[in-house]
This record gives C-alpha cells, sequence and structure tokens, in this order.
C-alpha cells in the first residue's frame, strides 16, 4: 500500500494493477483517450484512481508525495530529476523503457525517446539501485531498472 504514481499510464494496466494491490494511484498521460478509458475501467472494477491528462513536457511533478513510481515504455530525460525528486524517502522507482535497439526493431522511432543500454542505471543519480537490466527482452532492446530513494 501507500501513494503510488503511474507516469505515461496509457490505458492503464499497471495502473489498475496498483490499485489492486492496494496502491493509493496517480496516473498521467497526455491522451485524455486512455485516460478517459482508464477511469471507466477503474470504475467498472470499482477502484479509485485519480487519472489526470497532462503533458509531461511542461507538467510538474510534485515533491515528496510517493511510496511507488512506475514508468513504462516512456522516457523524457528531463523529467528524470523530477521523477526521483517526487519520491518519498524509502521510495521505489519501477522503470522500464526502449534502449538504443529499438532502432532496429523499429527504425522510424525517434531516438529522443530511446535510453542508453550502458547507461540507463546511471541516470539517476540520487537513488539506489536495486536492479538494473540494460538489456531485457528477447530483442534486448528494453532496459529496466528498480531503484530506492536512501533514506
Amino acid at each position: 500500500g501507500g501513494r503510488a504514481l503511474d507516469i505515461a499510464c496509457g490505458l492503464g494496466a499497471a495502473s489498475l494493477w496498483l490499485a489492486r494491490s492496494g496502491y493509493k494511484v496517480d496516473a498521467v498521460d497526455i491522451s485524455s483517450t486512455a485516460i478517459s478509458e482508464l477511469r471507466k475501467n477503474a470504475e467498472t472494477e470499482g477502484r479509485s484512481i485519480n487519472a489526470y491528462t497532462a503533458d509531461l513536457d511542461t507538467y510538474s511533478l510534485p515533491e515528496n508525495q510517493y511510496d511507488l513510481v512506475t514508468v513504462f515504455y516512456f522516457y523524457l530525460n528531463r523529467i528524470v530529476p523530477q521523477i526521483e525528486a517526487t519520491l518519498k524517502k524509502d521510495g521505489l522507482l519501477v522503470y522500464a523503457t526502449y534502449n538504443e535497439n529499438q532502432a532496429s526493431v523499429a527504425p522510424g522511432f525517434n531516438p529522443d525517446y530511446l535510453v542508453s543500454s550502458t547507461d540507463f542505471a546511471g541516470s539517476f543519480g540520487t537513488l539506489k539501485i536495486v536492479v538494473s537490466e540494460p538489456l531485457a527482452g528477447p530483442r534486448q532492446n528494453i532496459s529496466r531498472v528498480i531503484a530506492c530513494k536512501a533514506s
């Protein structure tokens, strides 16, 4: 339990799972269509999720609010410090996103949204890395990190 933030939540599969697991969930995505679908699915399940639309290029995350932050298949370098700051002490970050190998899987993929598999874990300077999988997935085009904000 505790408070969780699902960044770039899309249709909210992780948000719903977190709510089922006892977290009070905030979920944010740029797509109002995705947020509407998440709200509908949460209502159908009888789950309370605070889902809202925001452009993370301009939106600022609140500081020291969350016990858990999840980010799946979204990367925006400028918000990494905000992700670190939004975690409470001893808070966990679970992050999985595409690395530079995605360019060979999907040649038109915007390289600005790809992480370096050799340095993704190093992006989180203030967090203690618990698990780092720089080359994950069958095509090794995903990088994963679980990190903790030290108390």
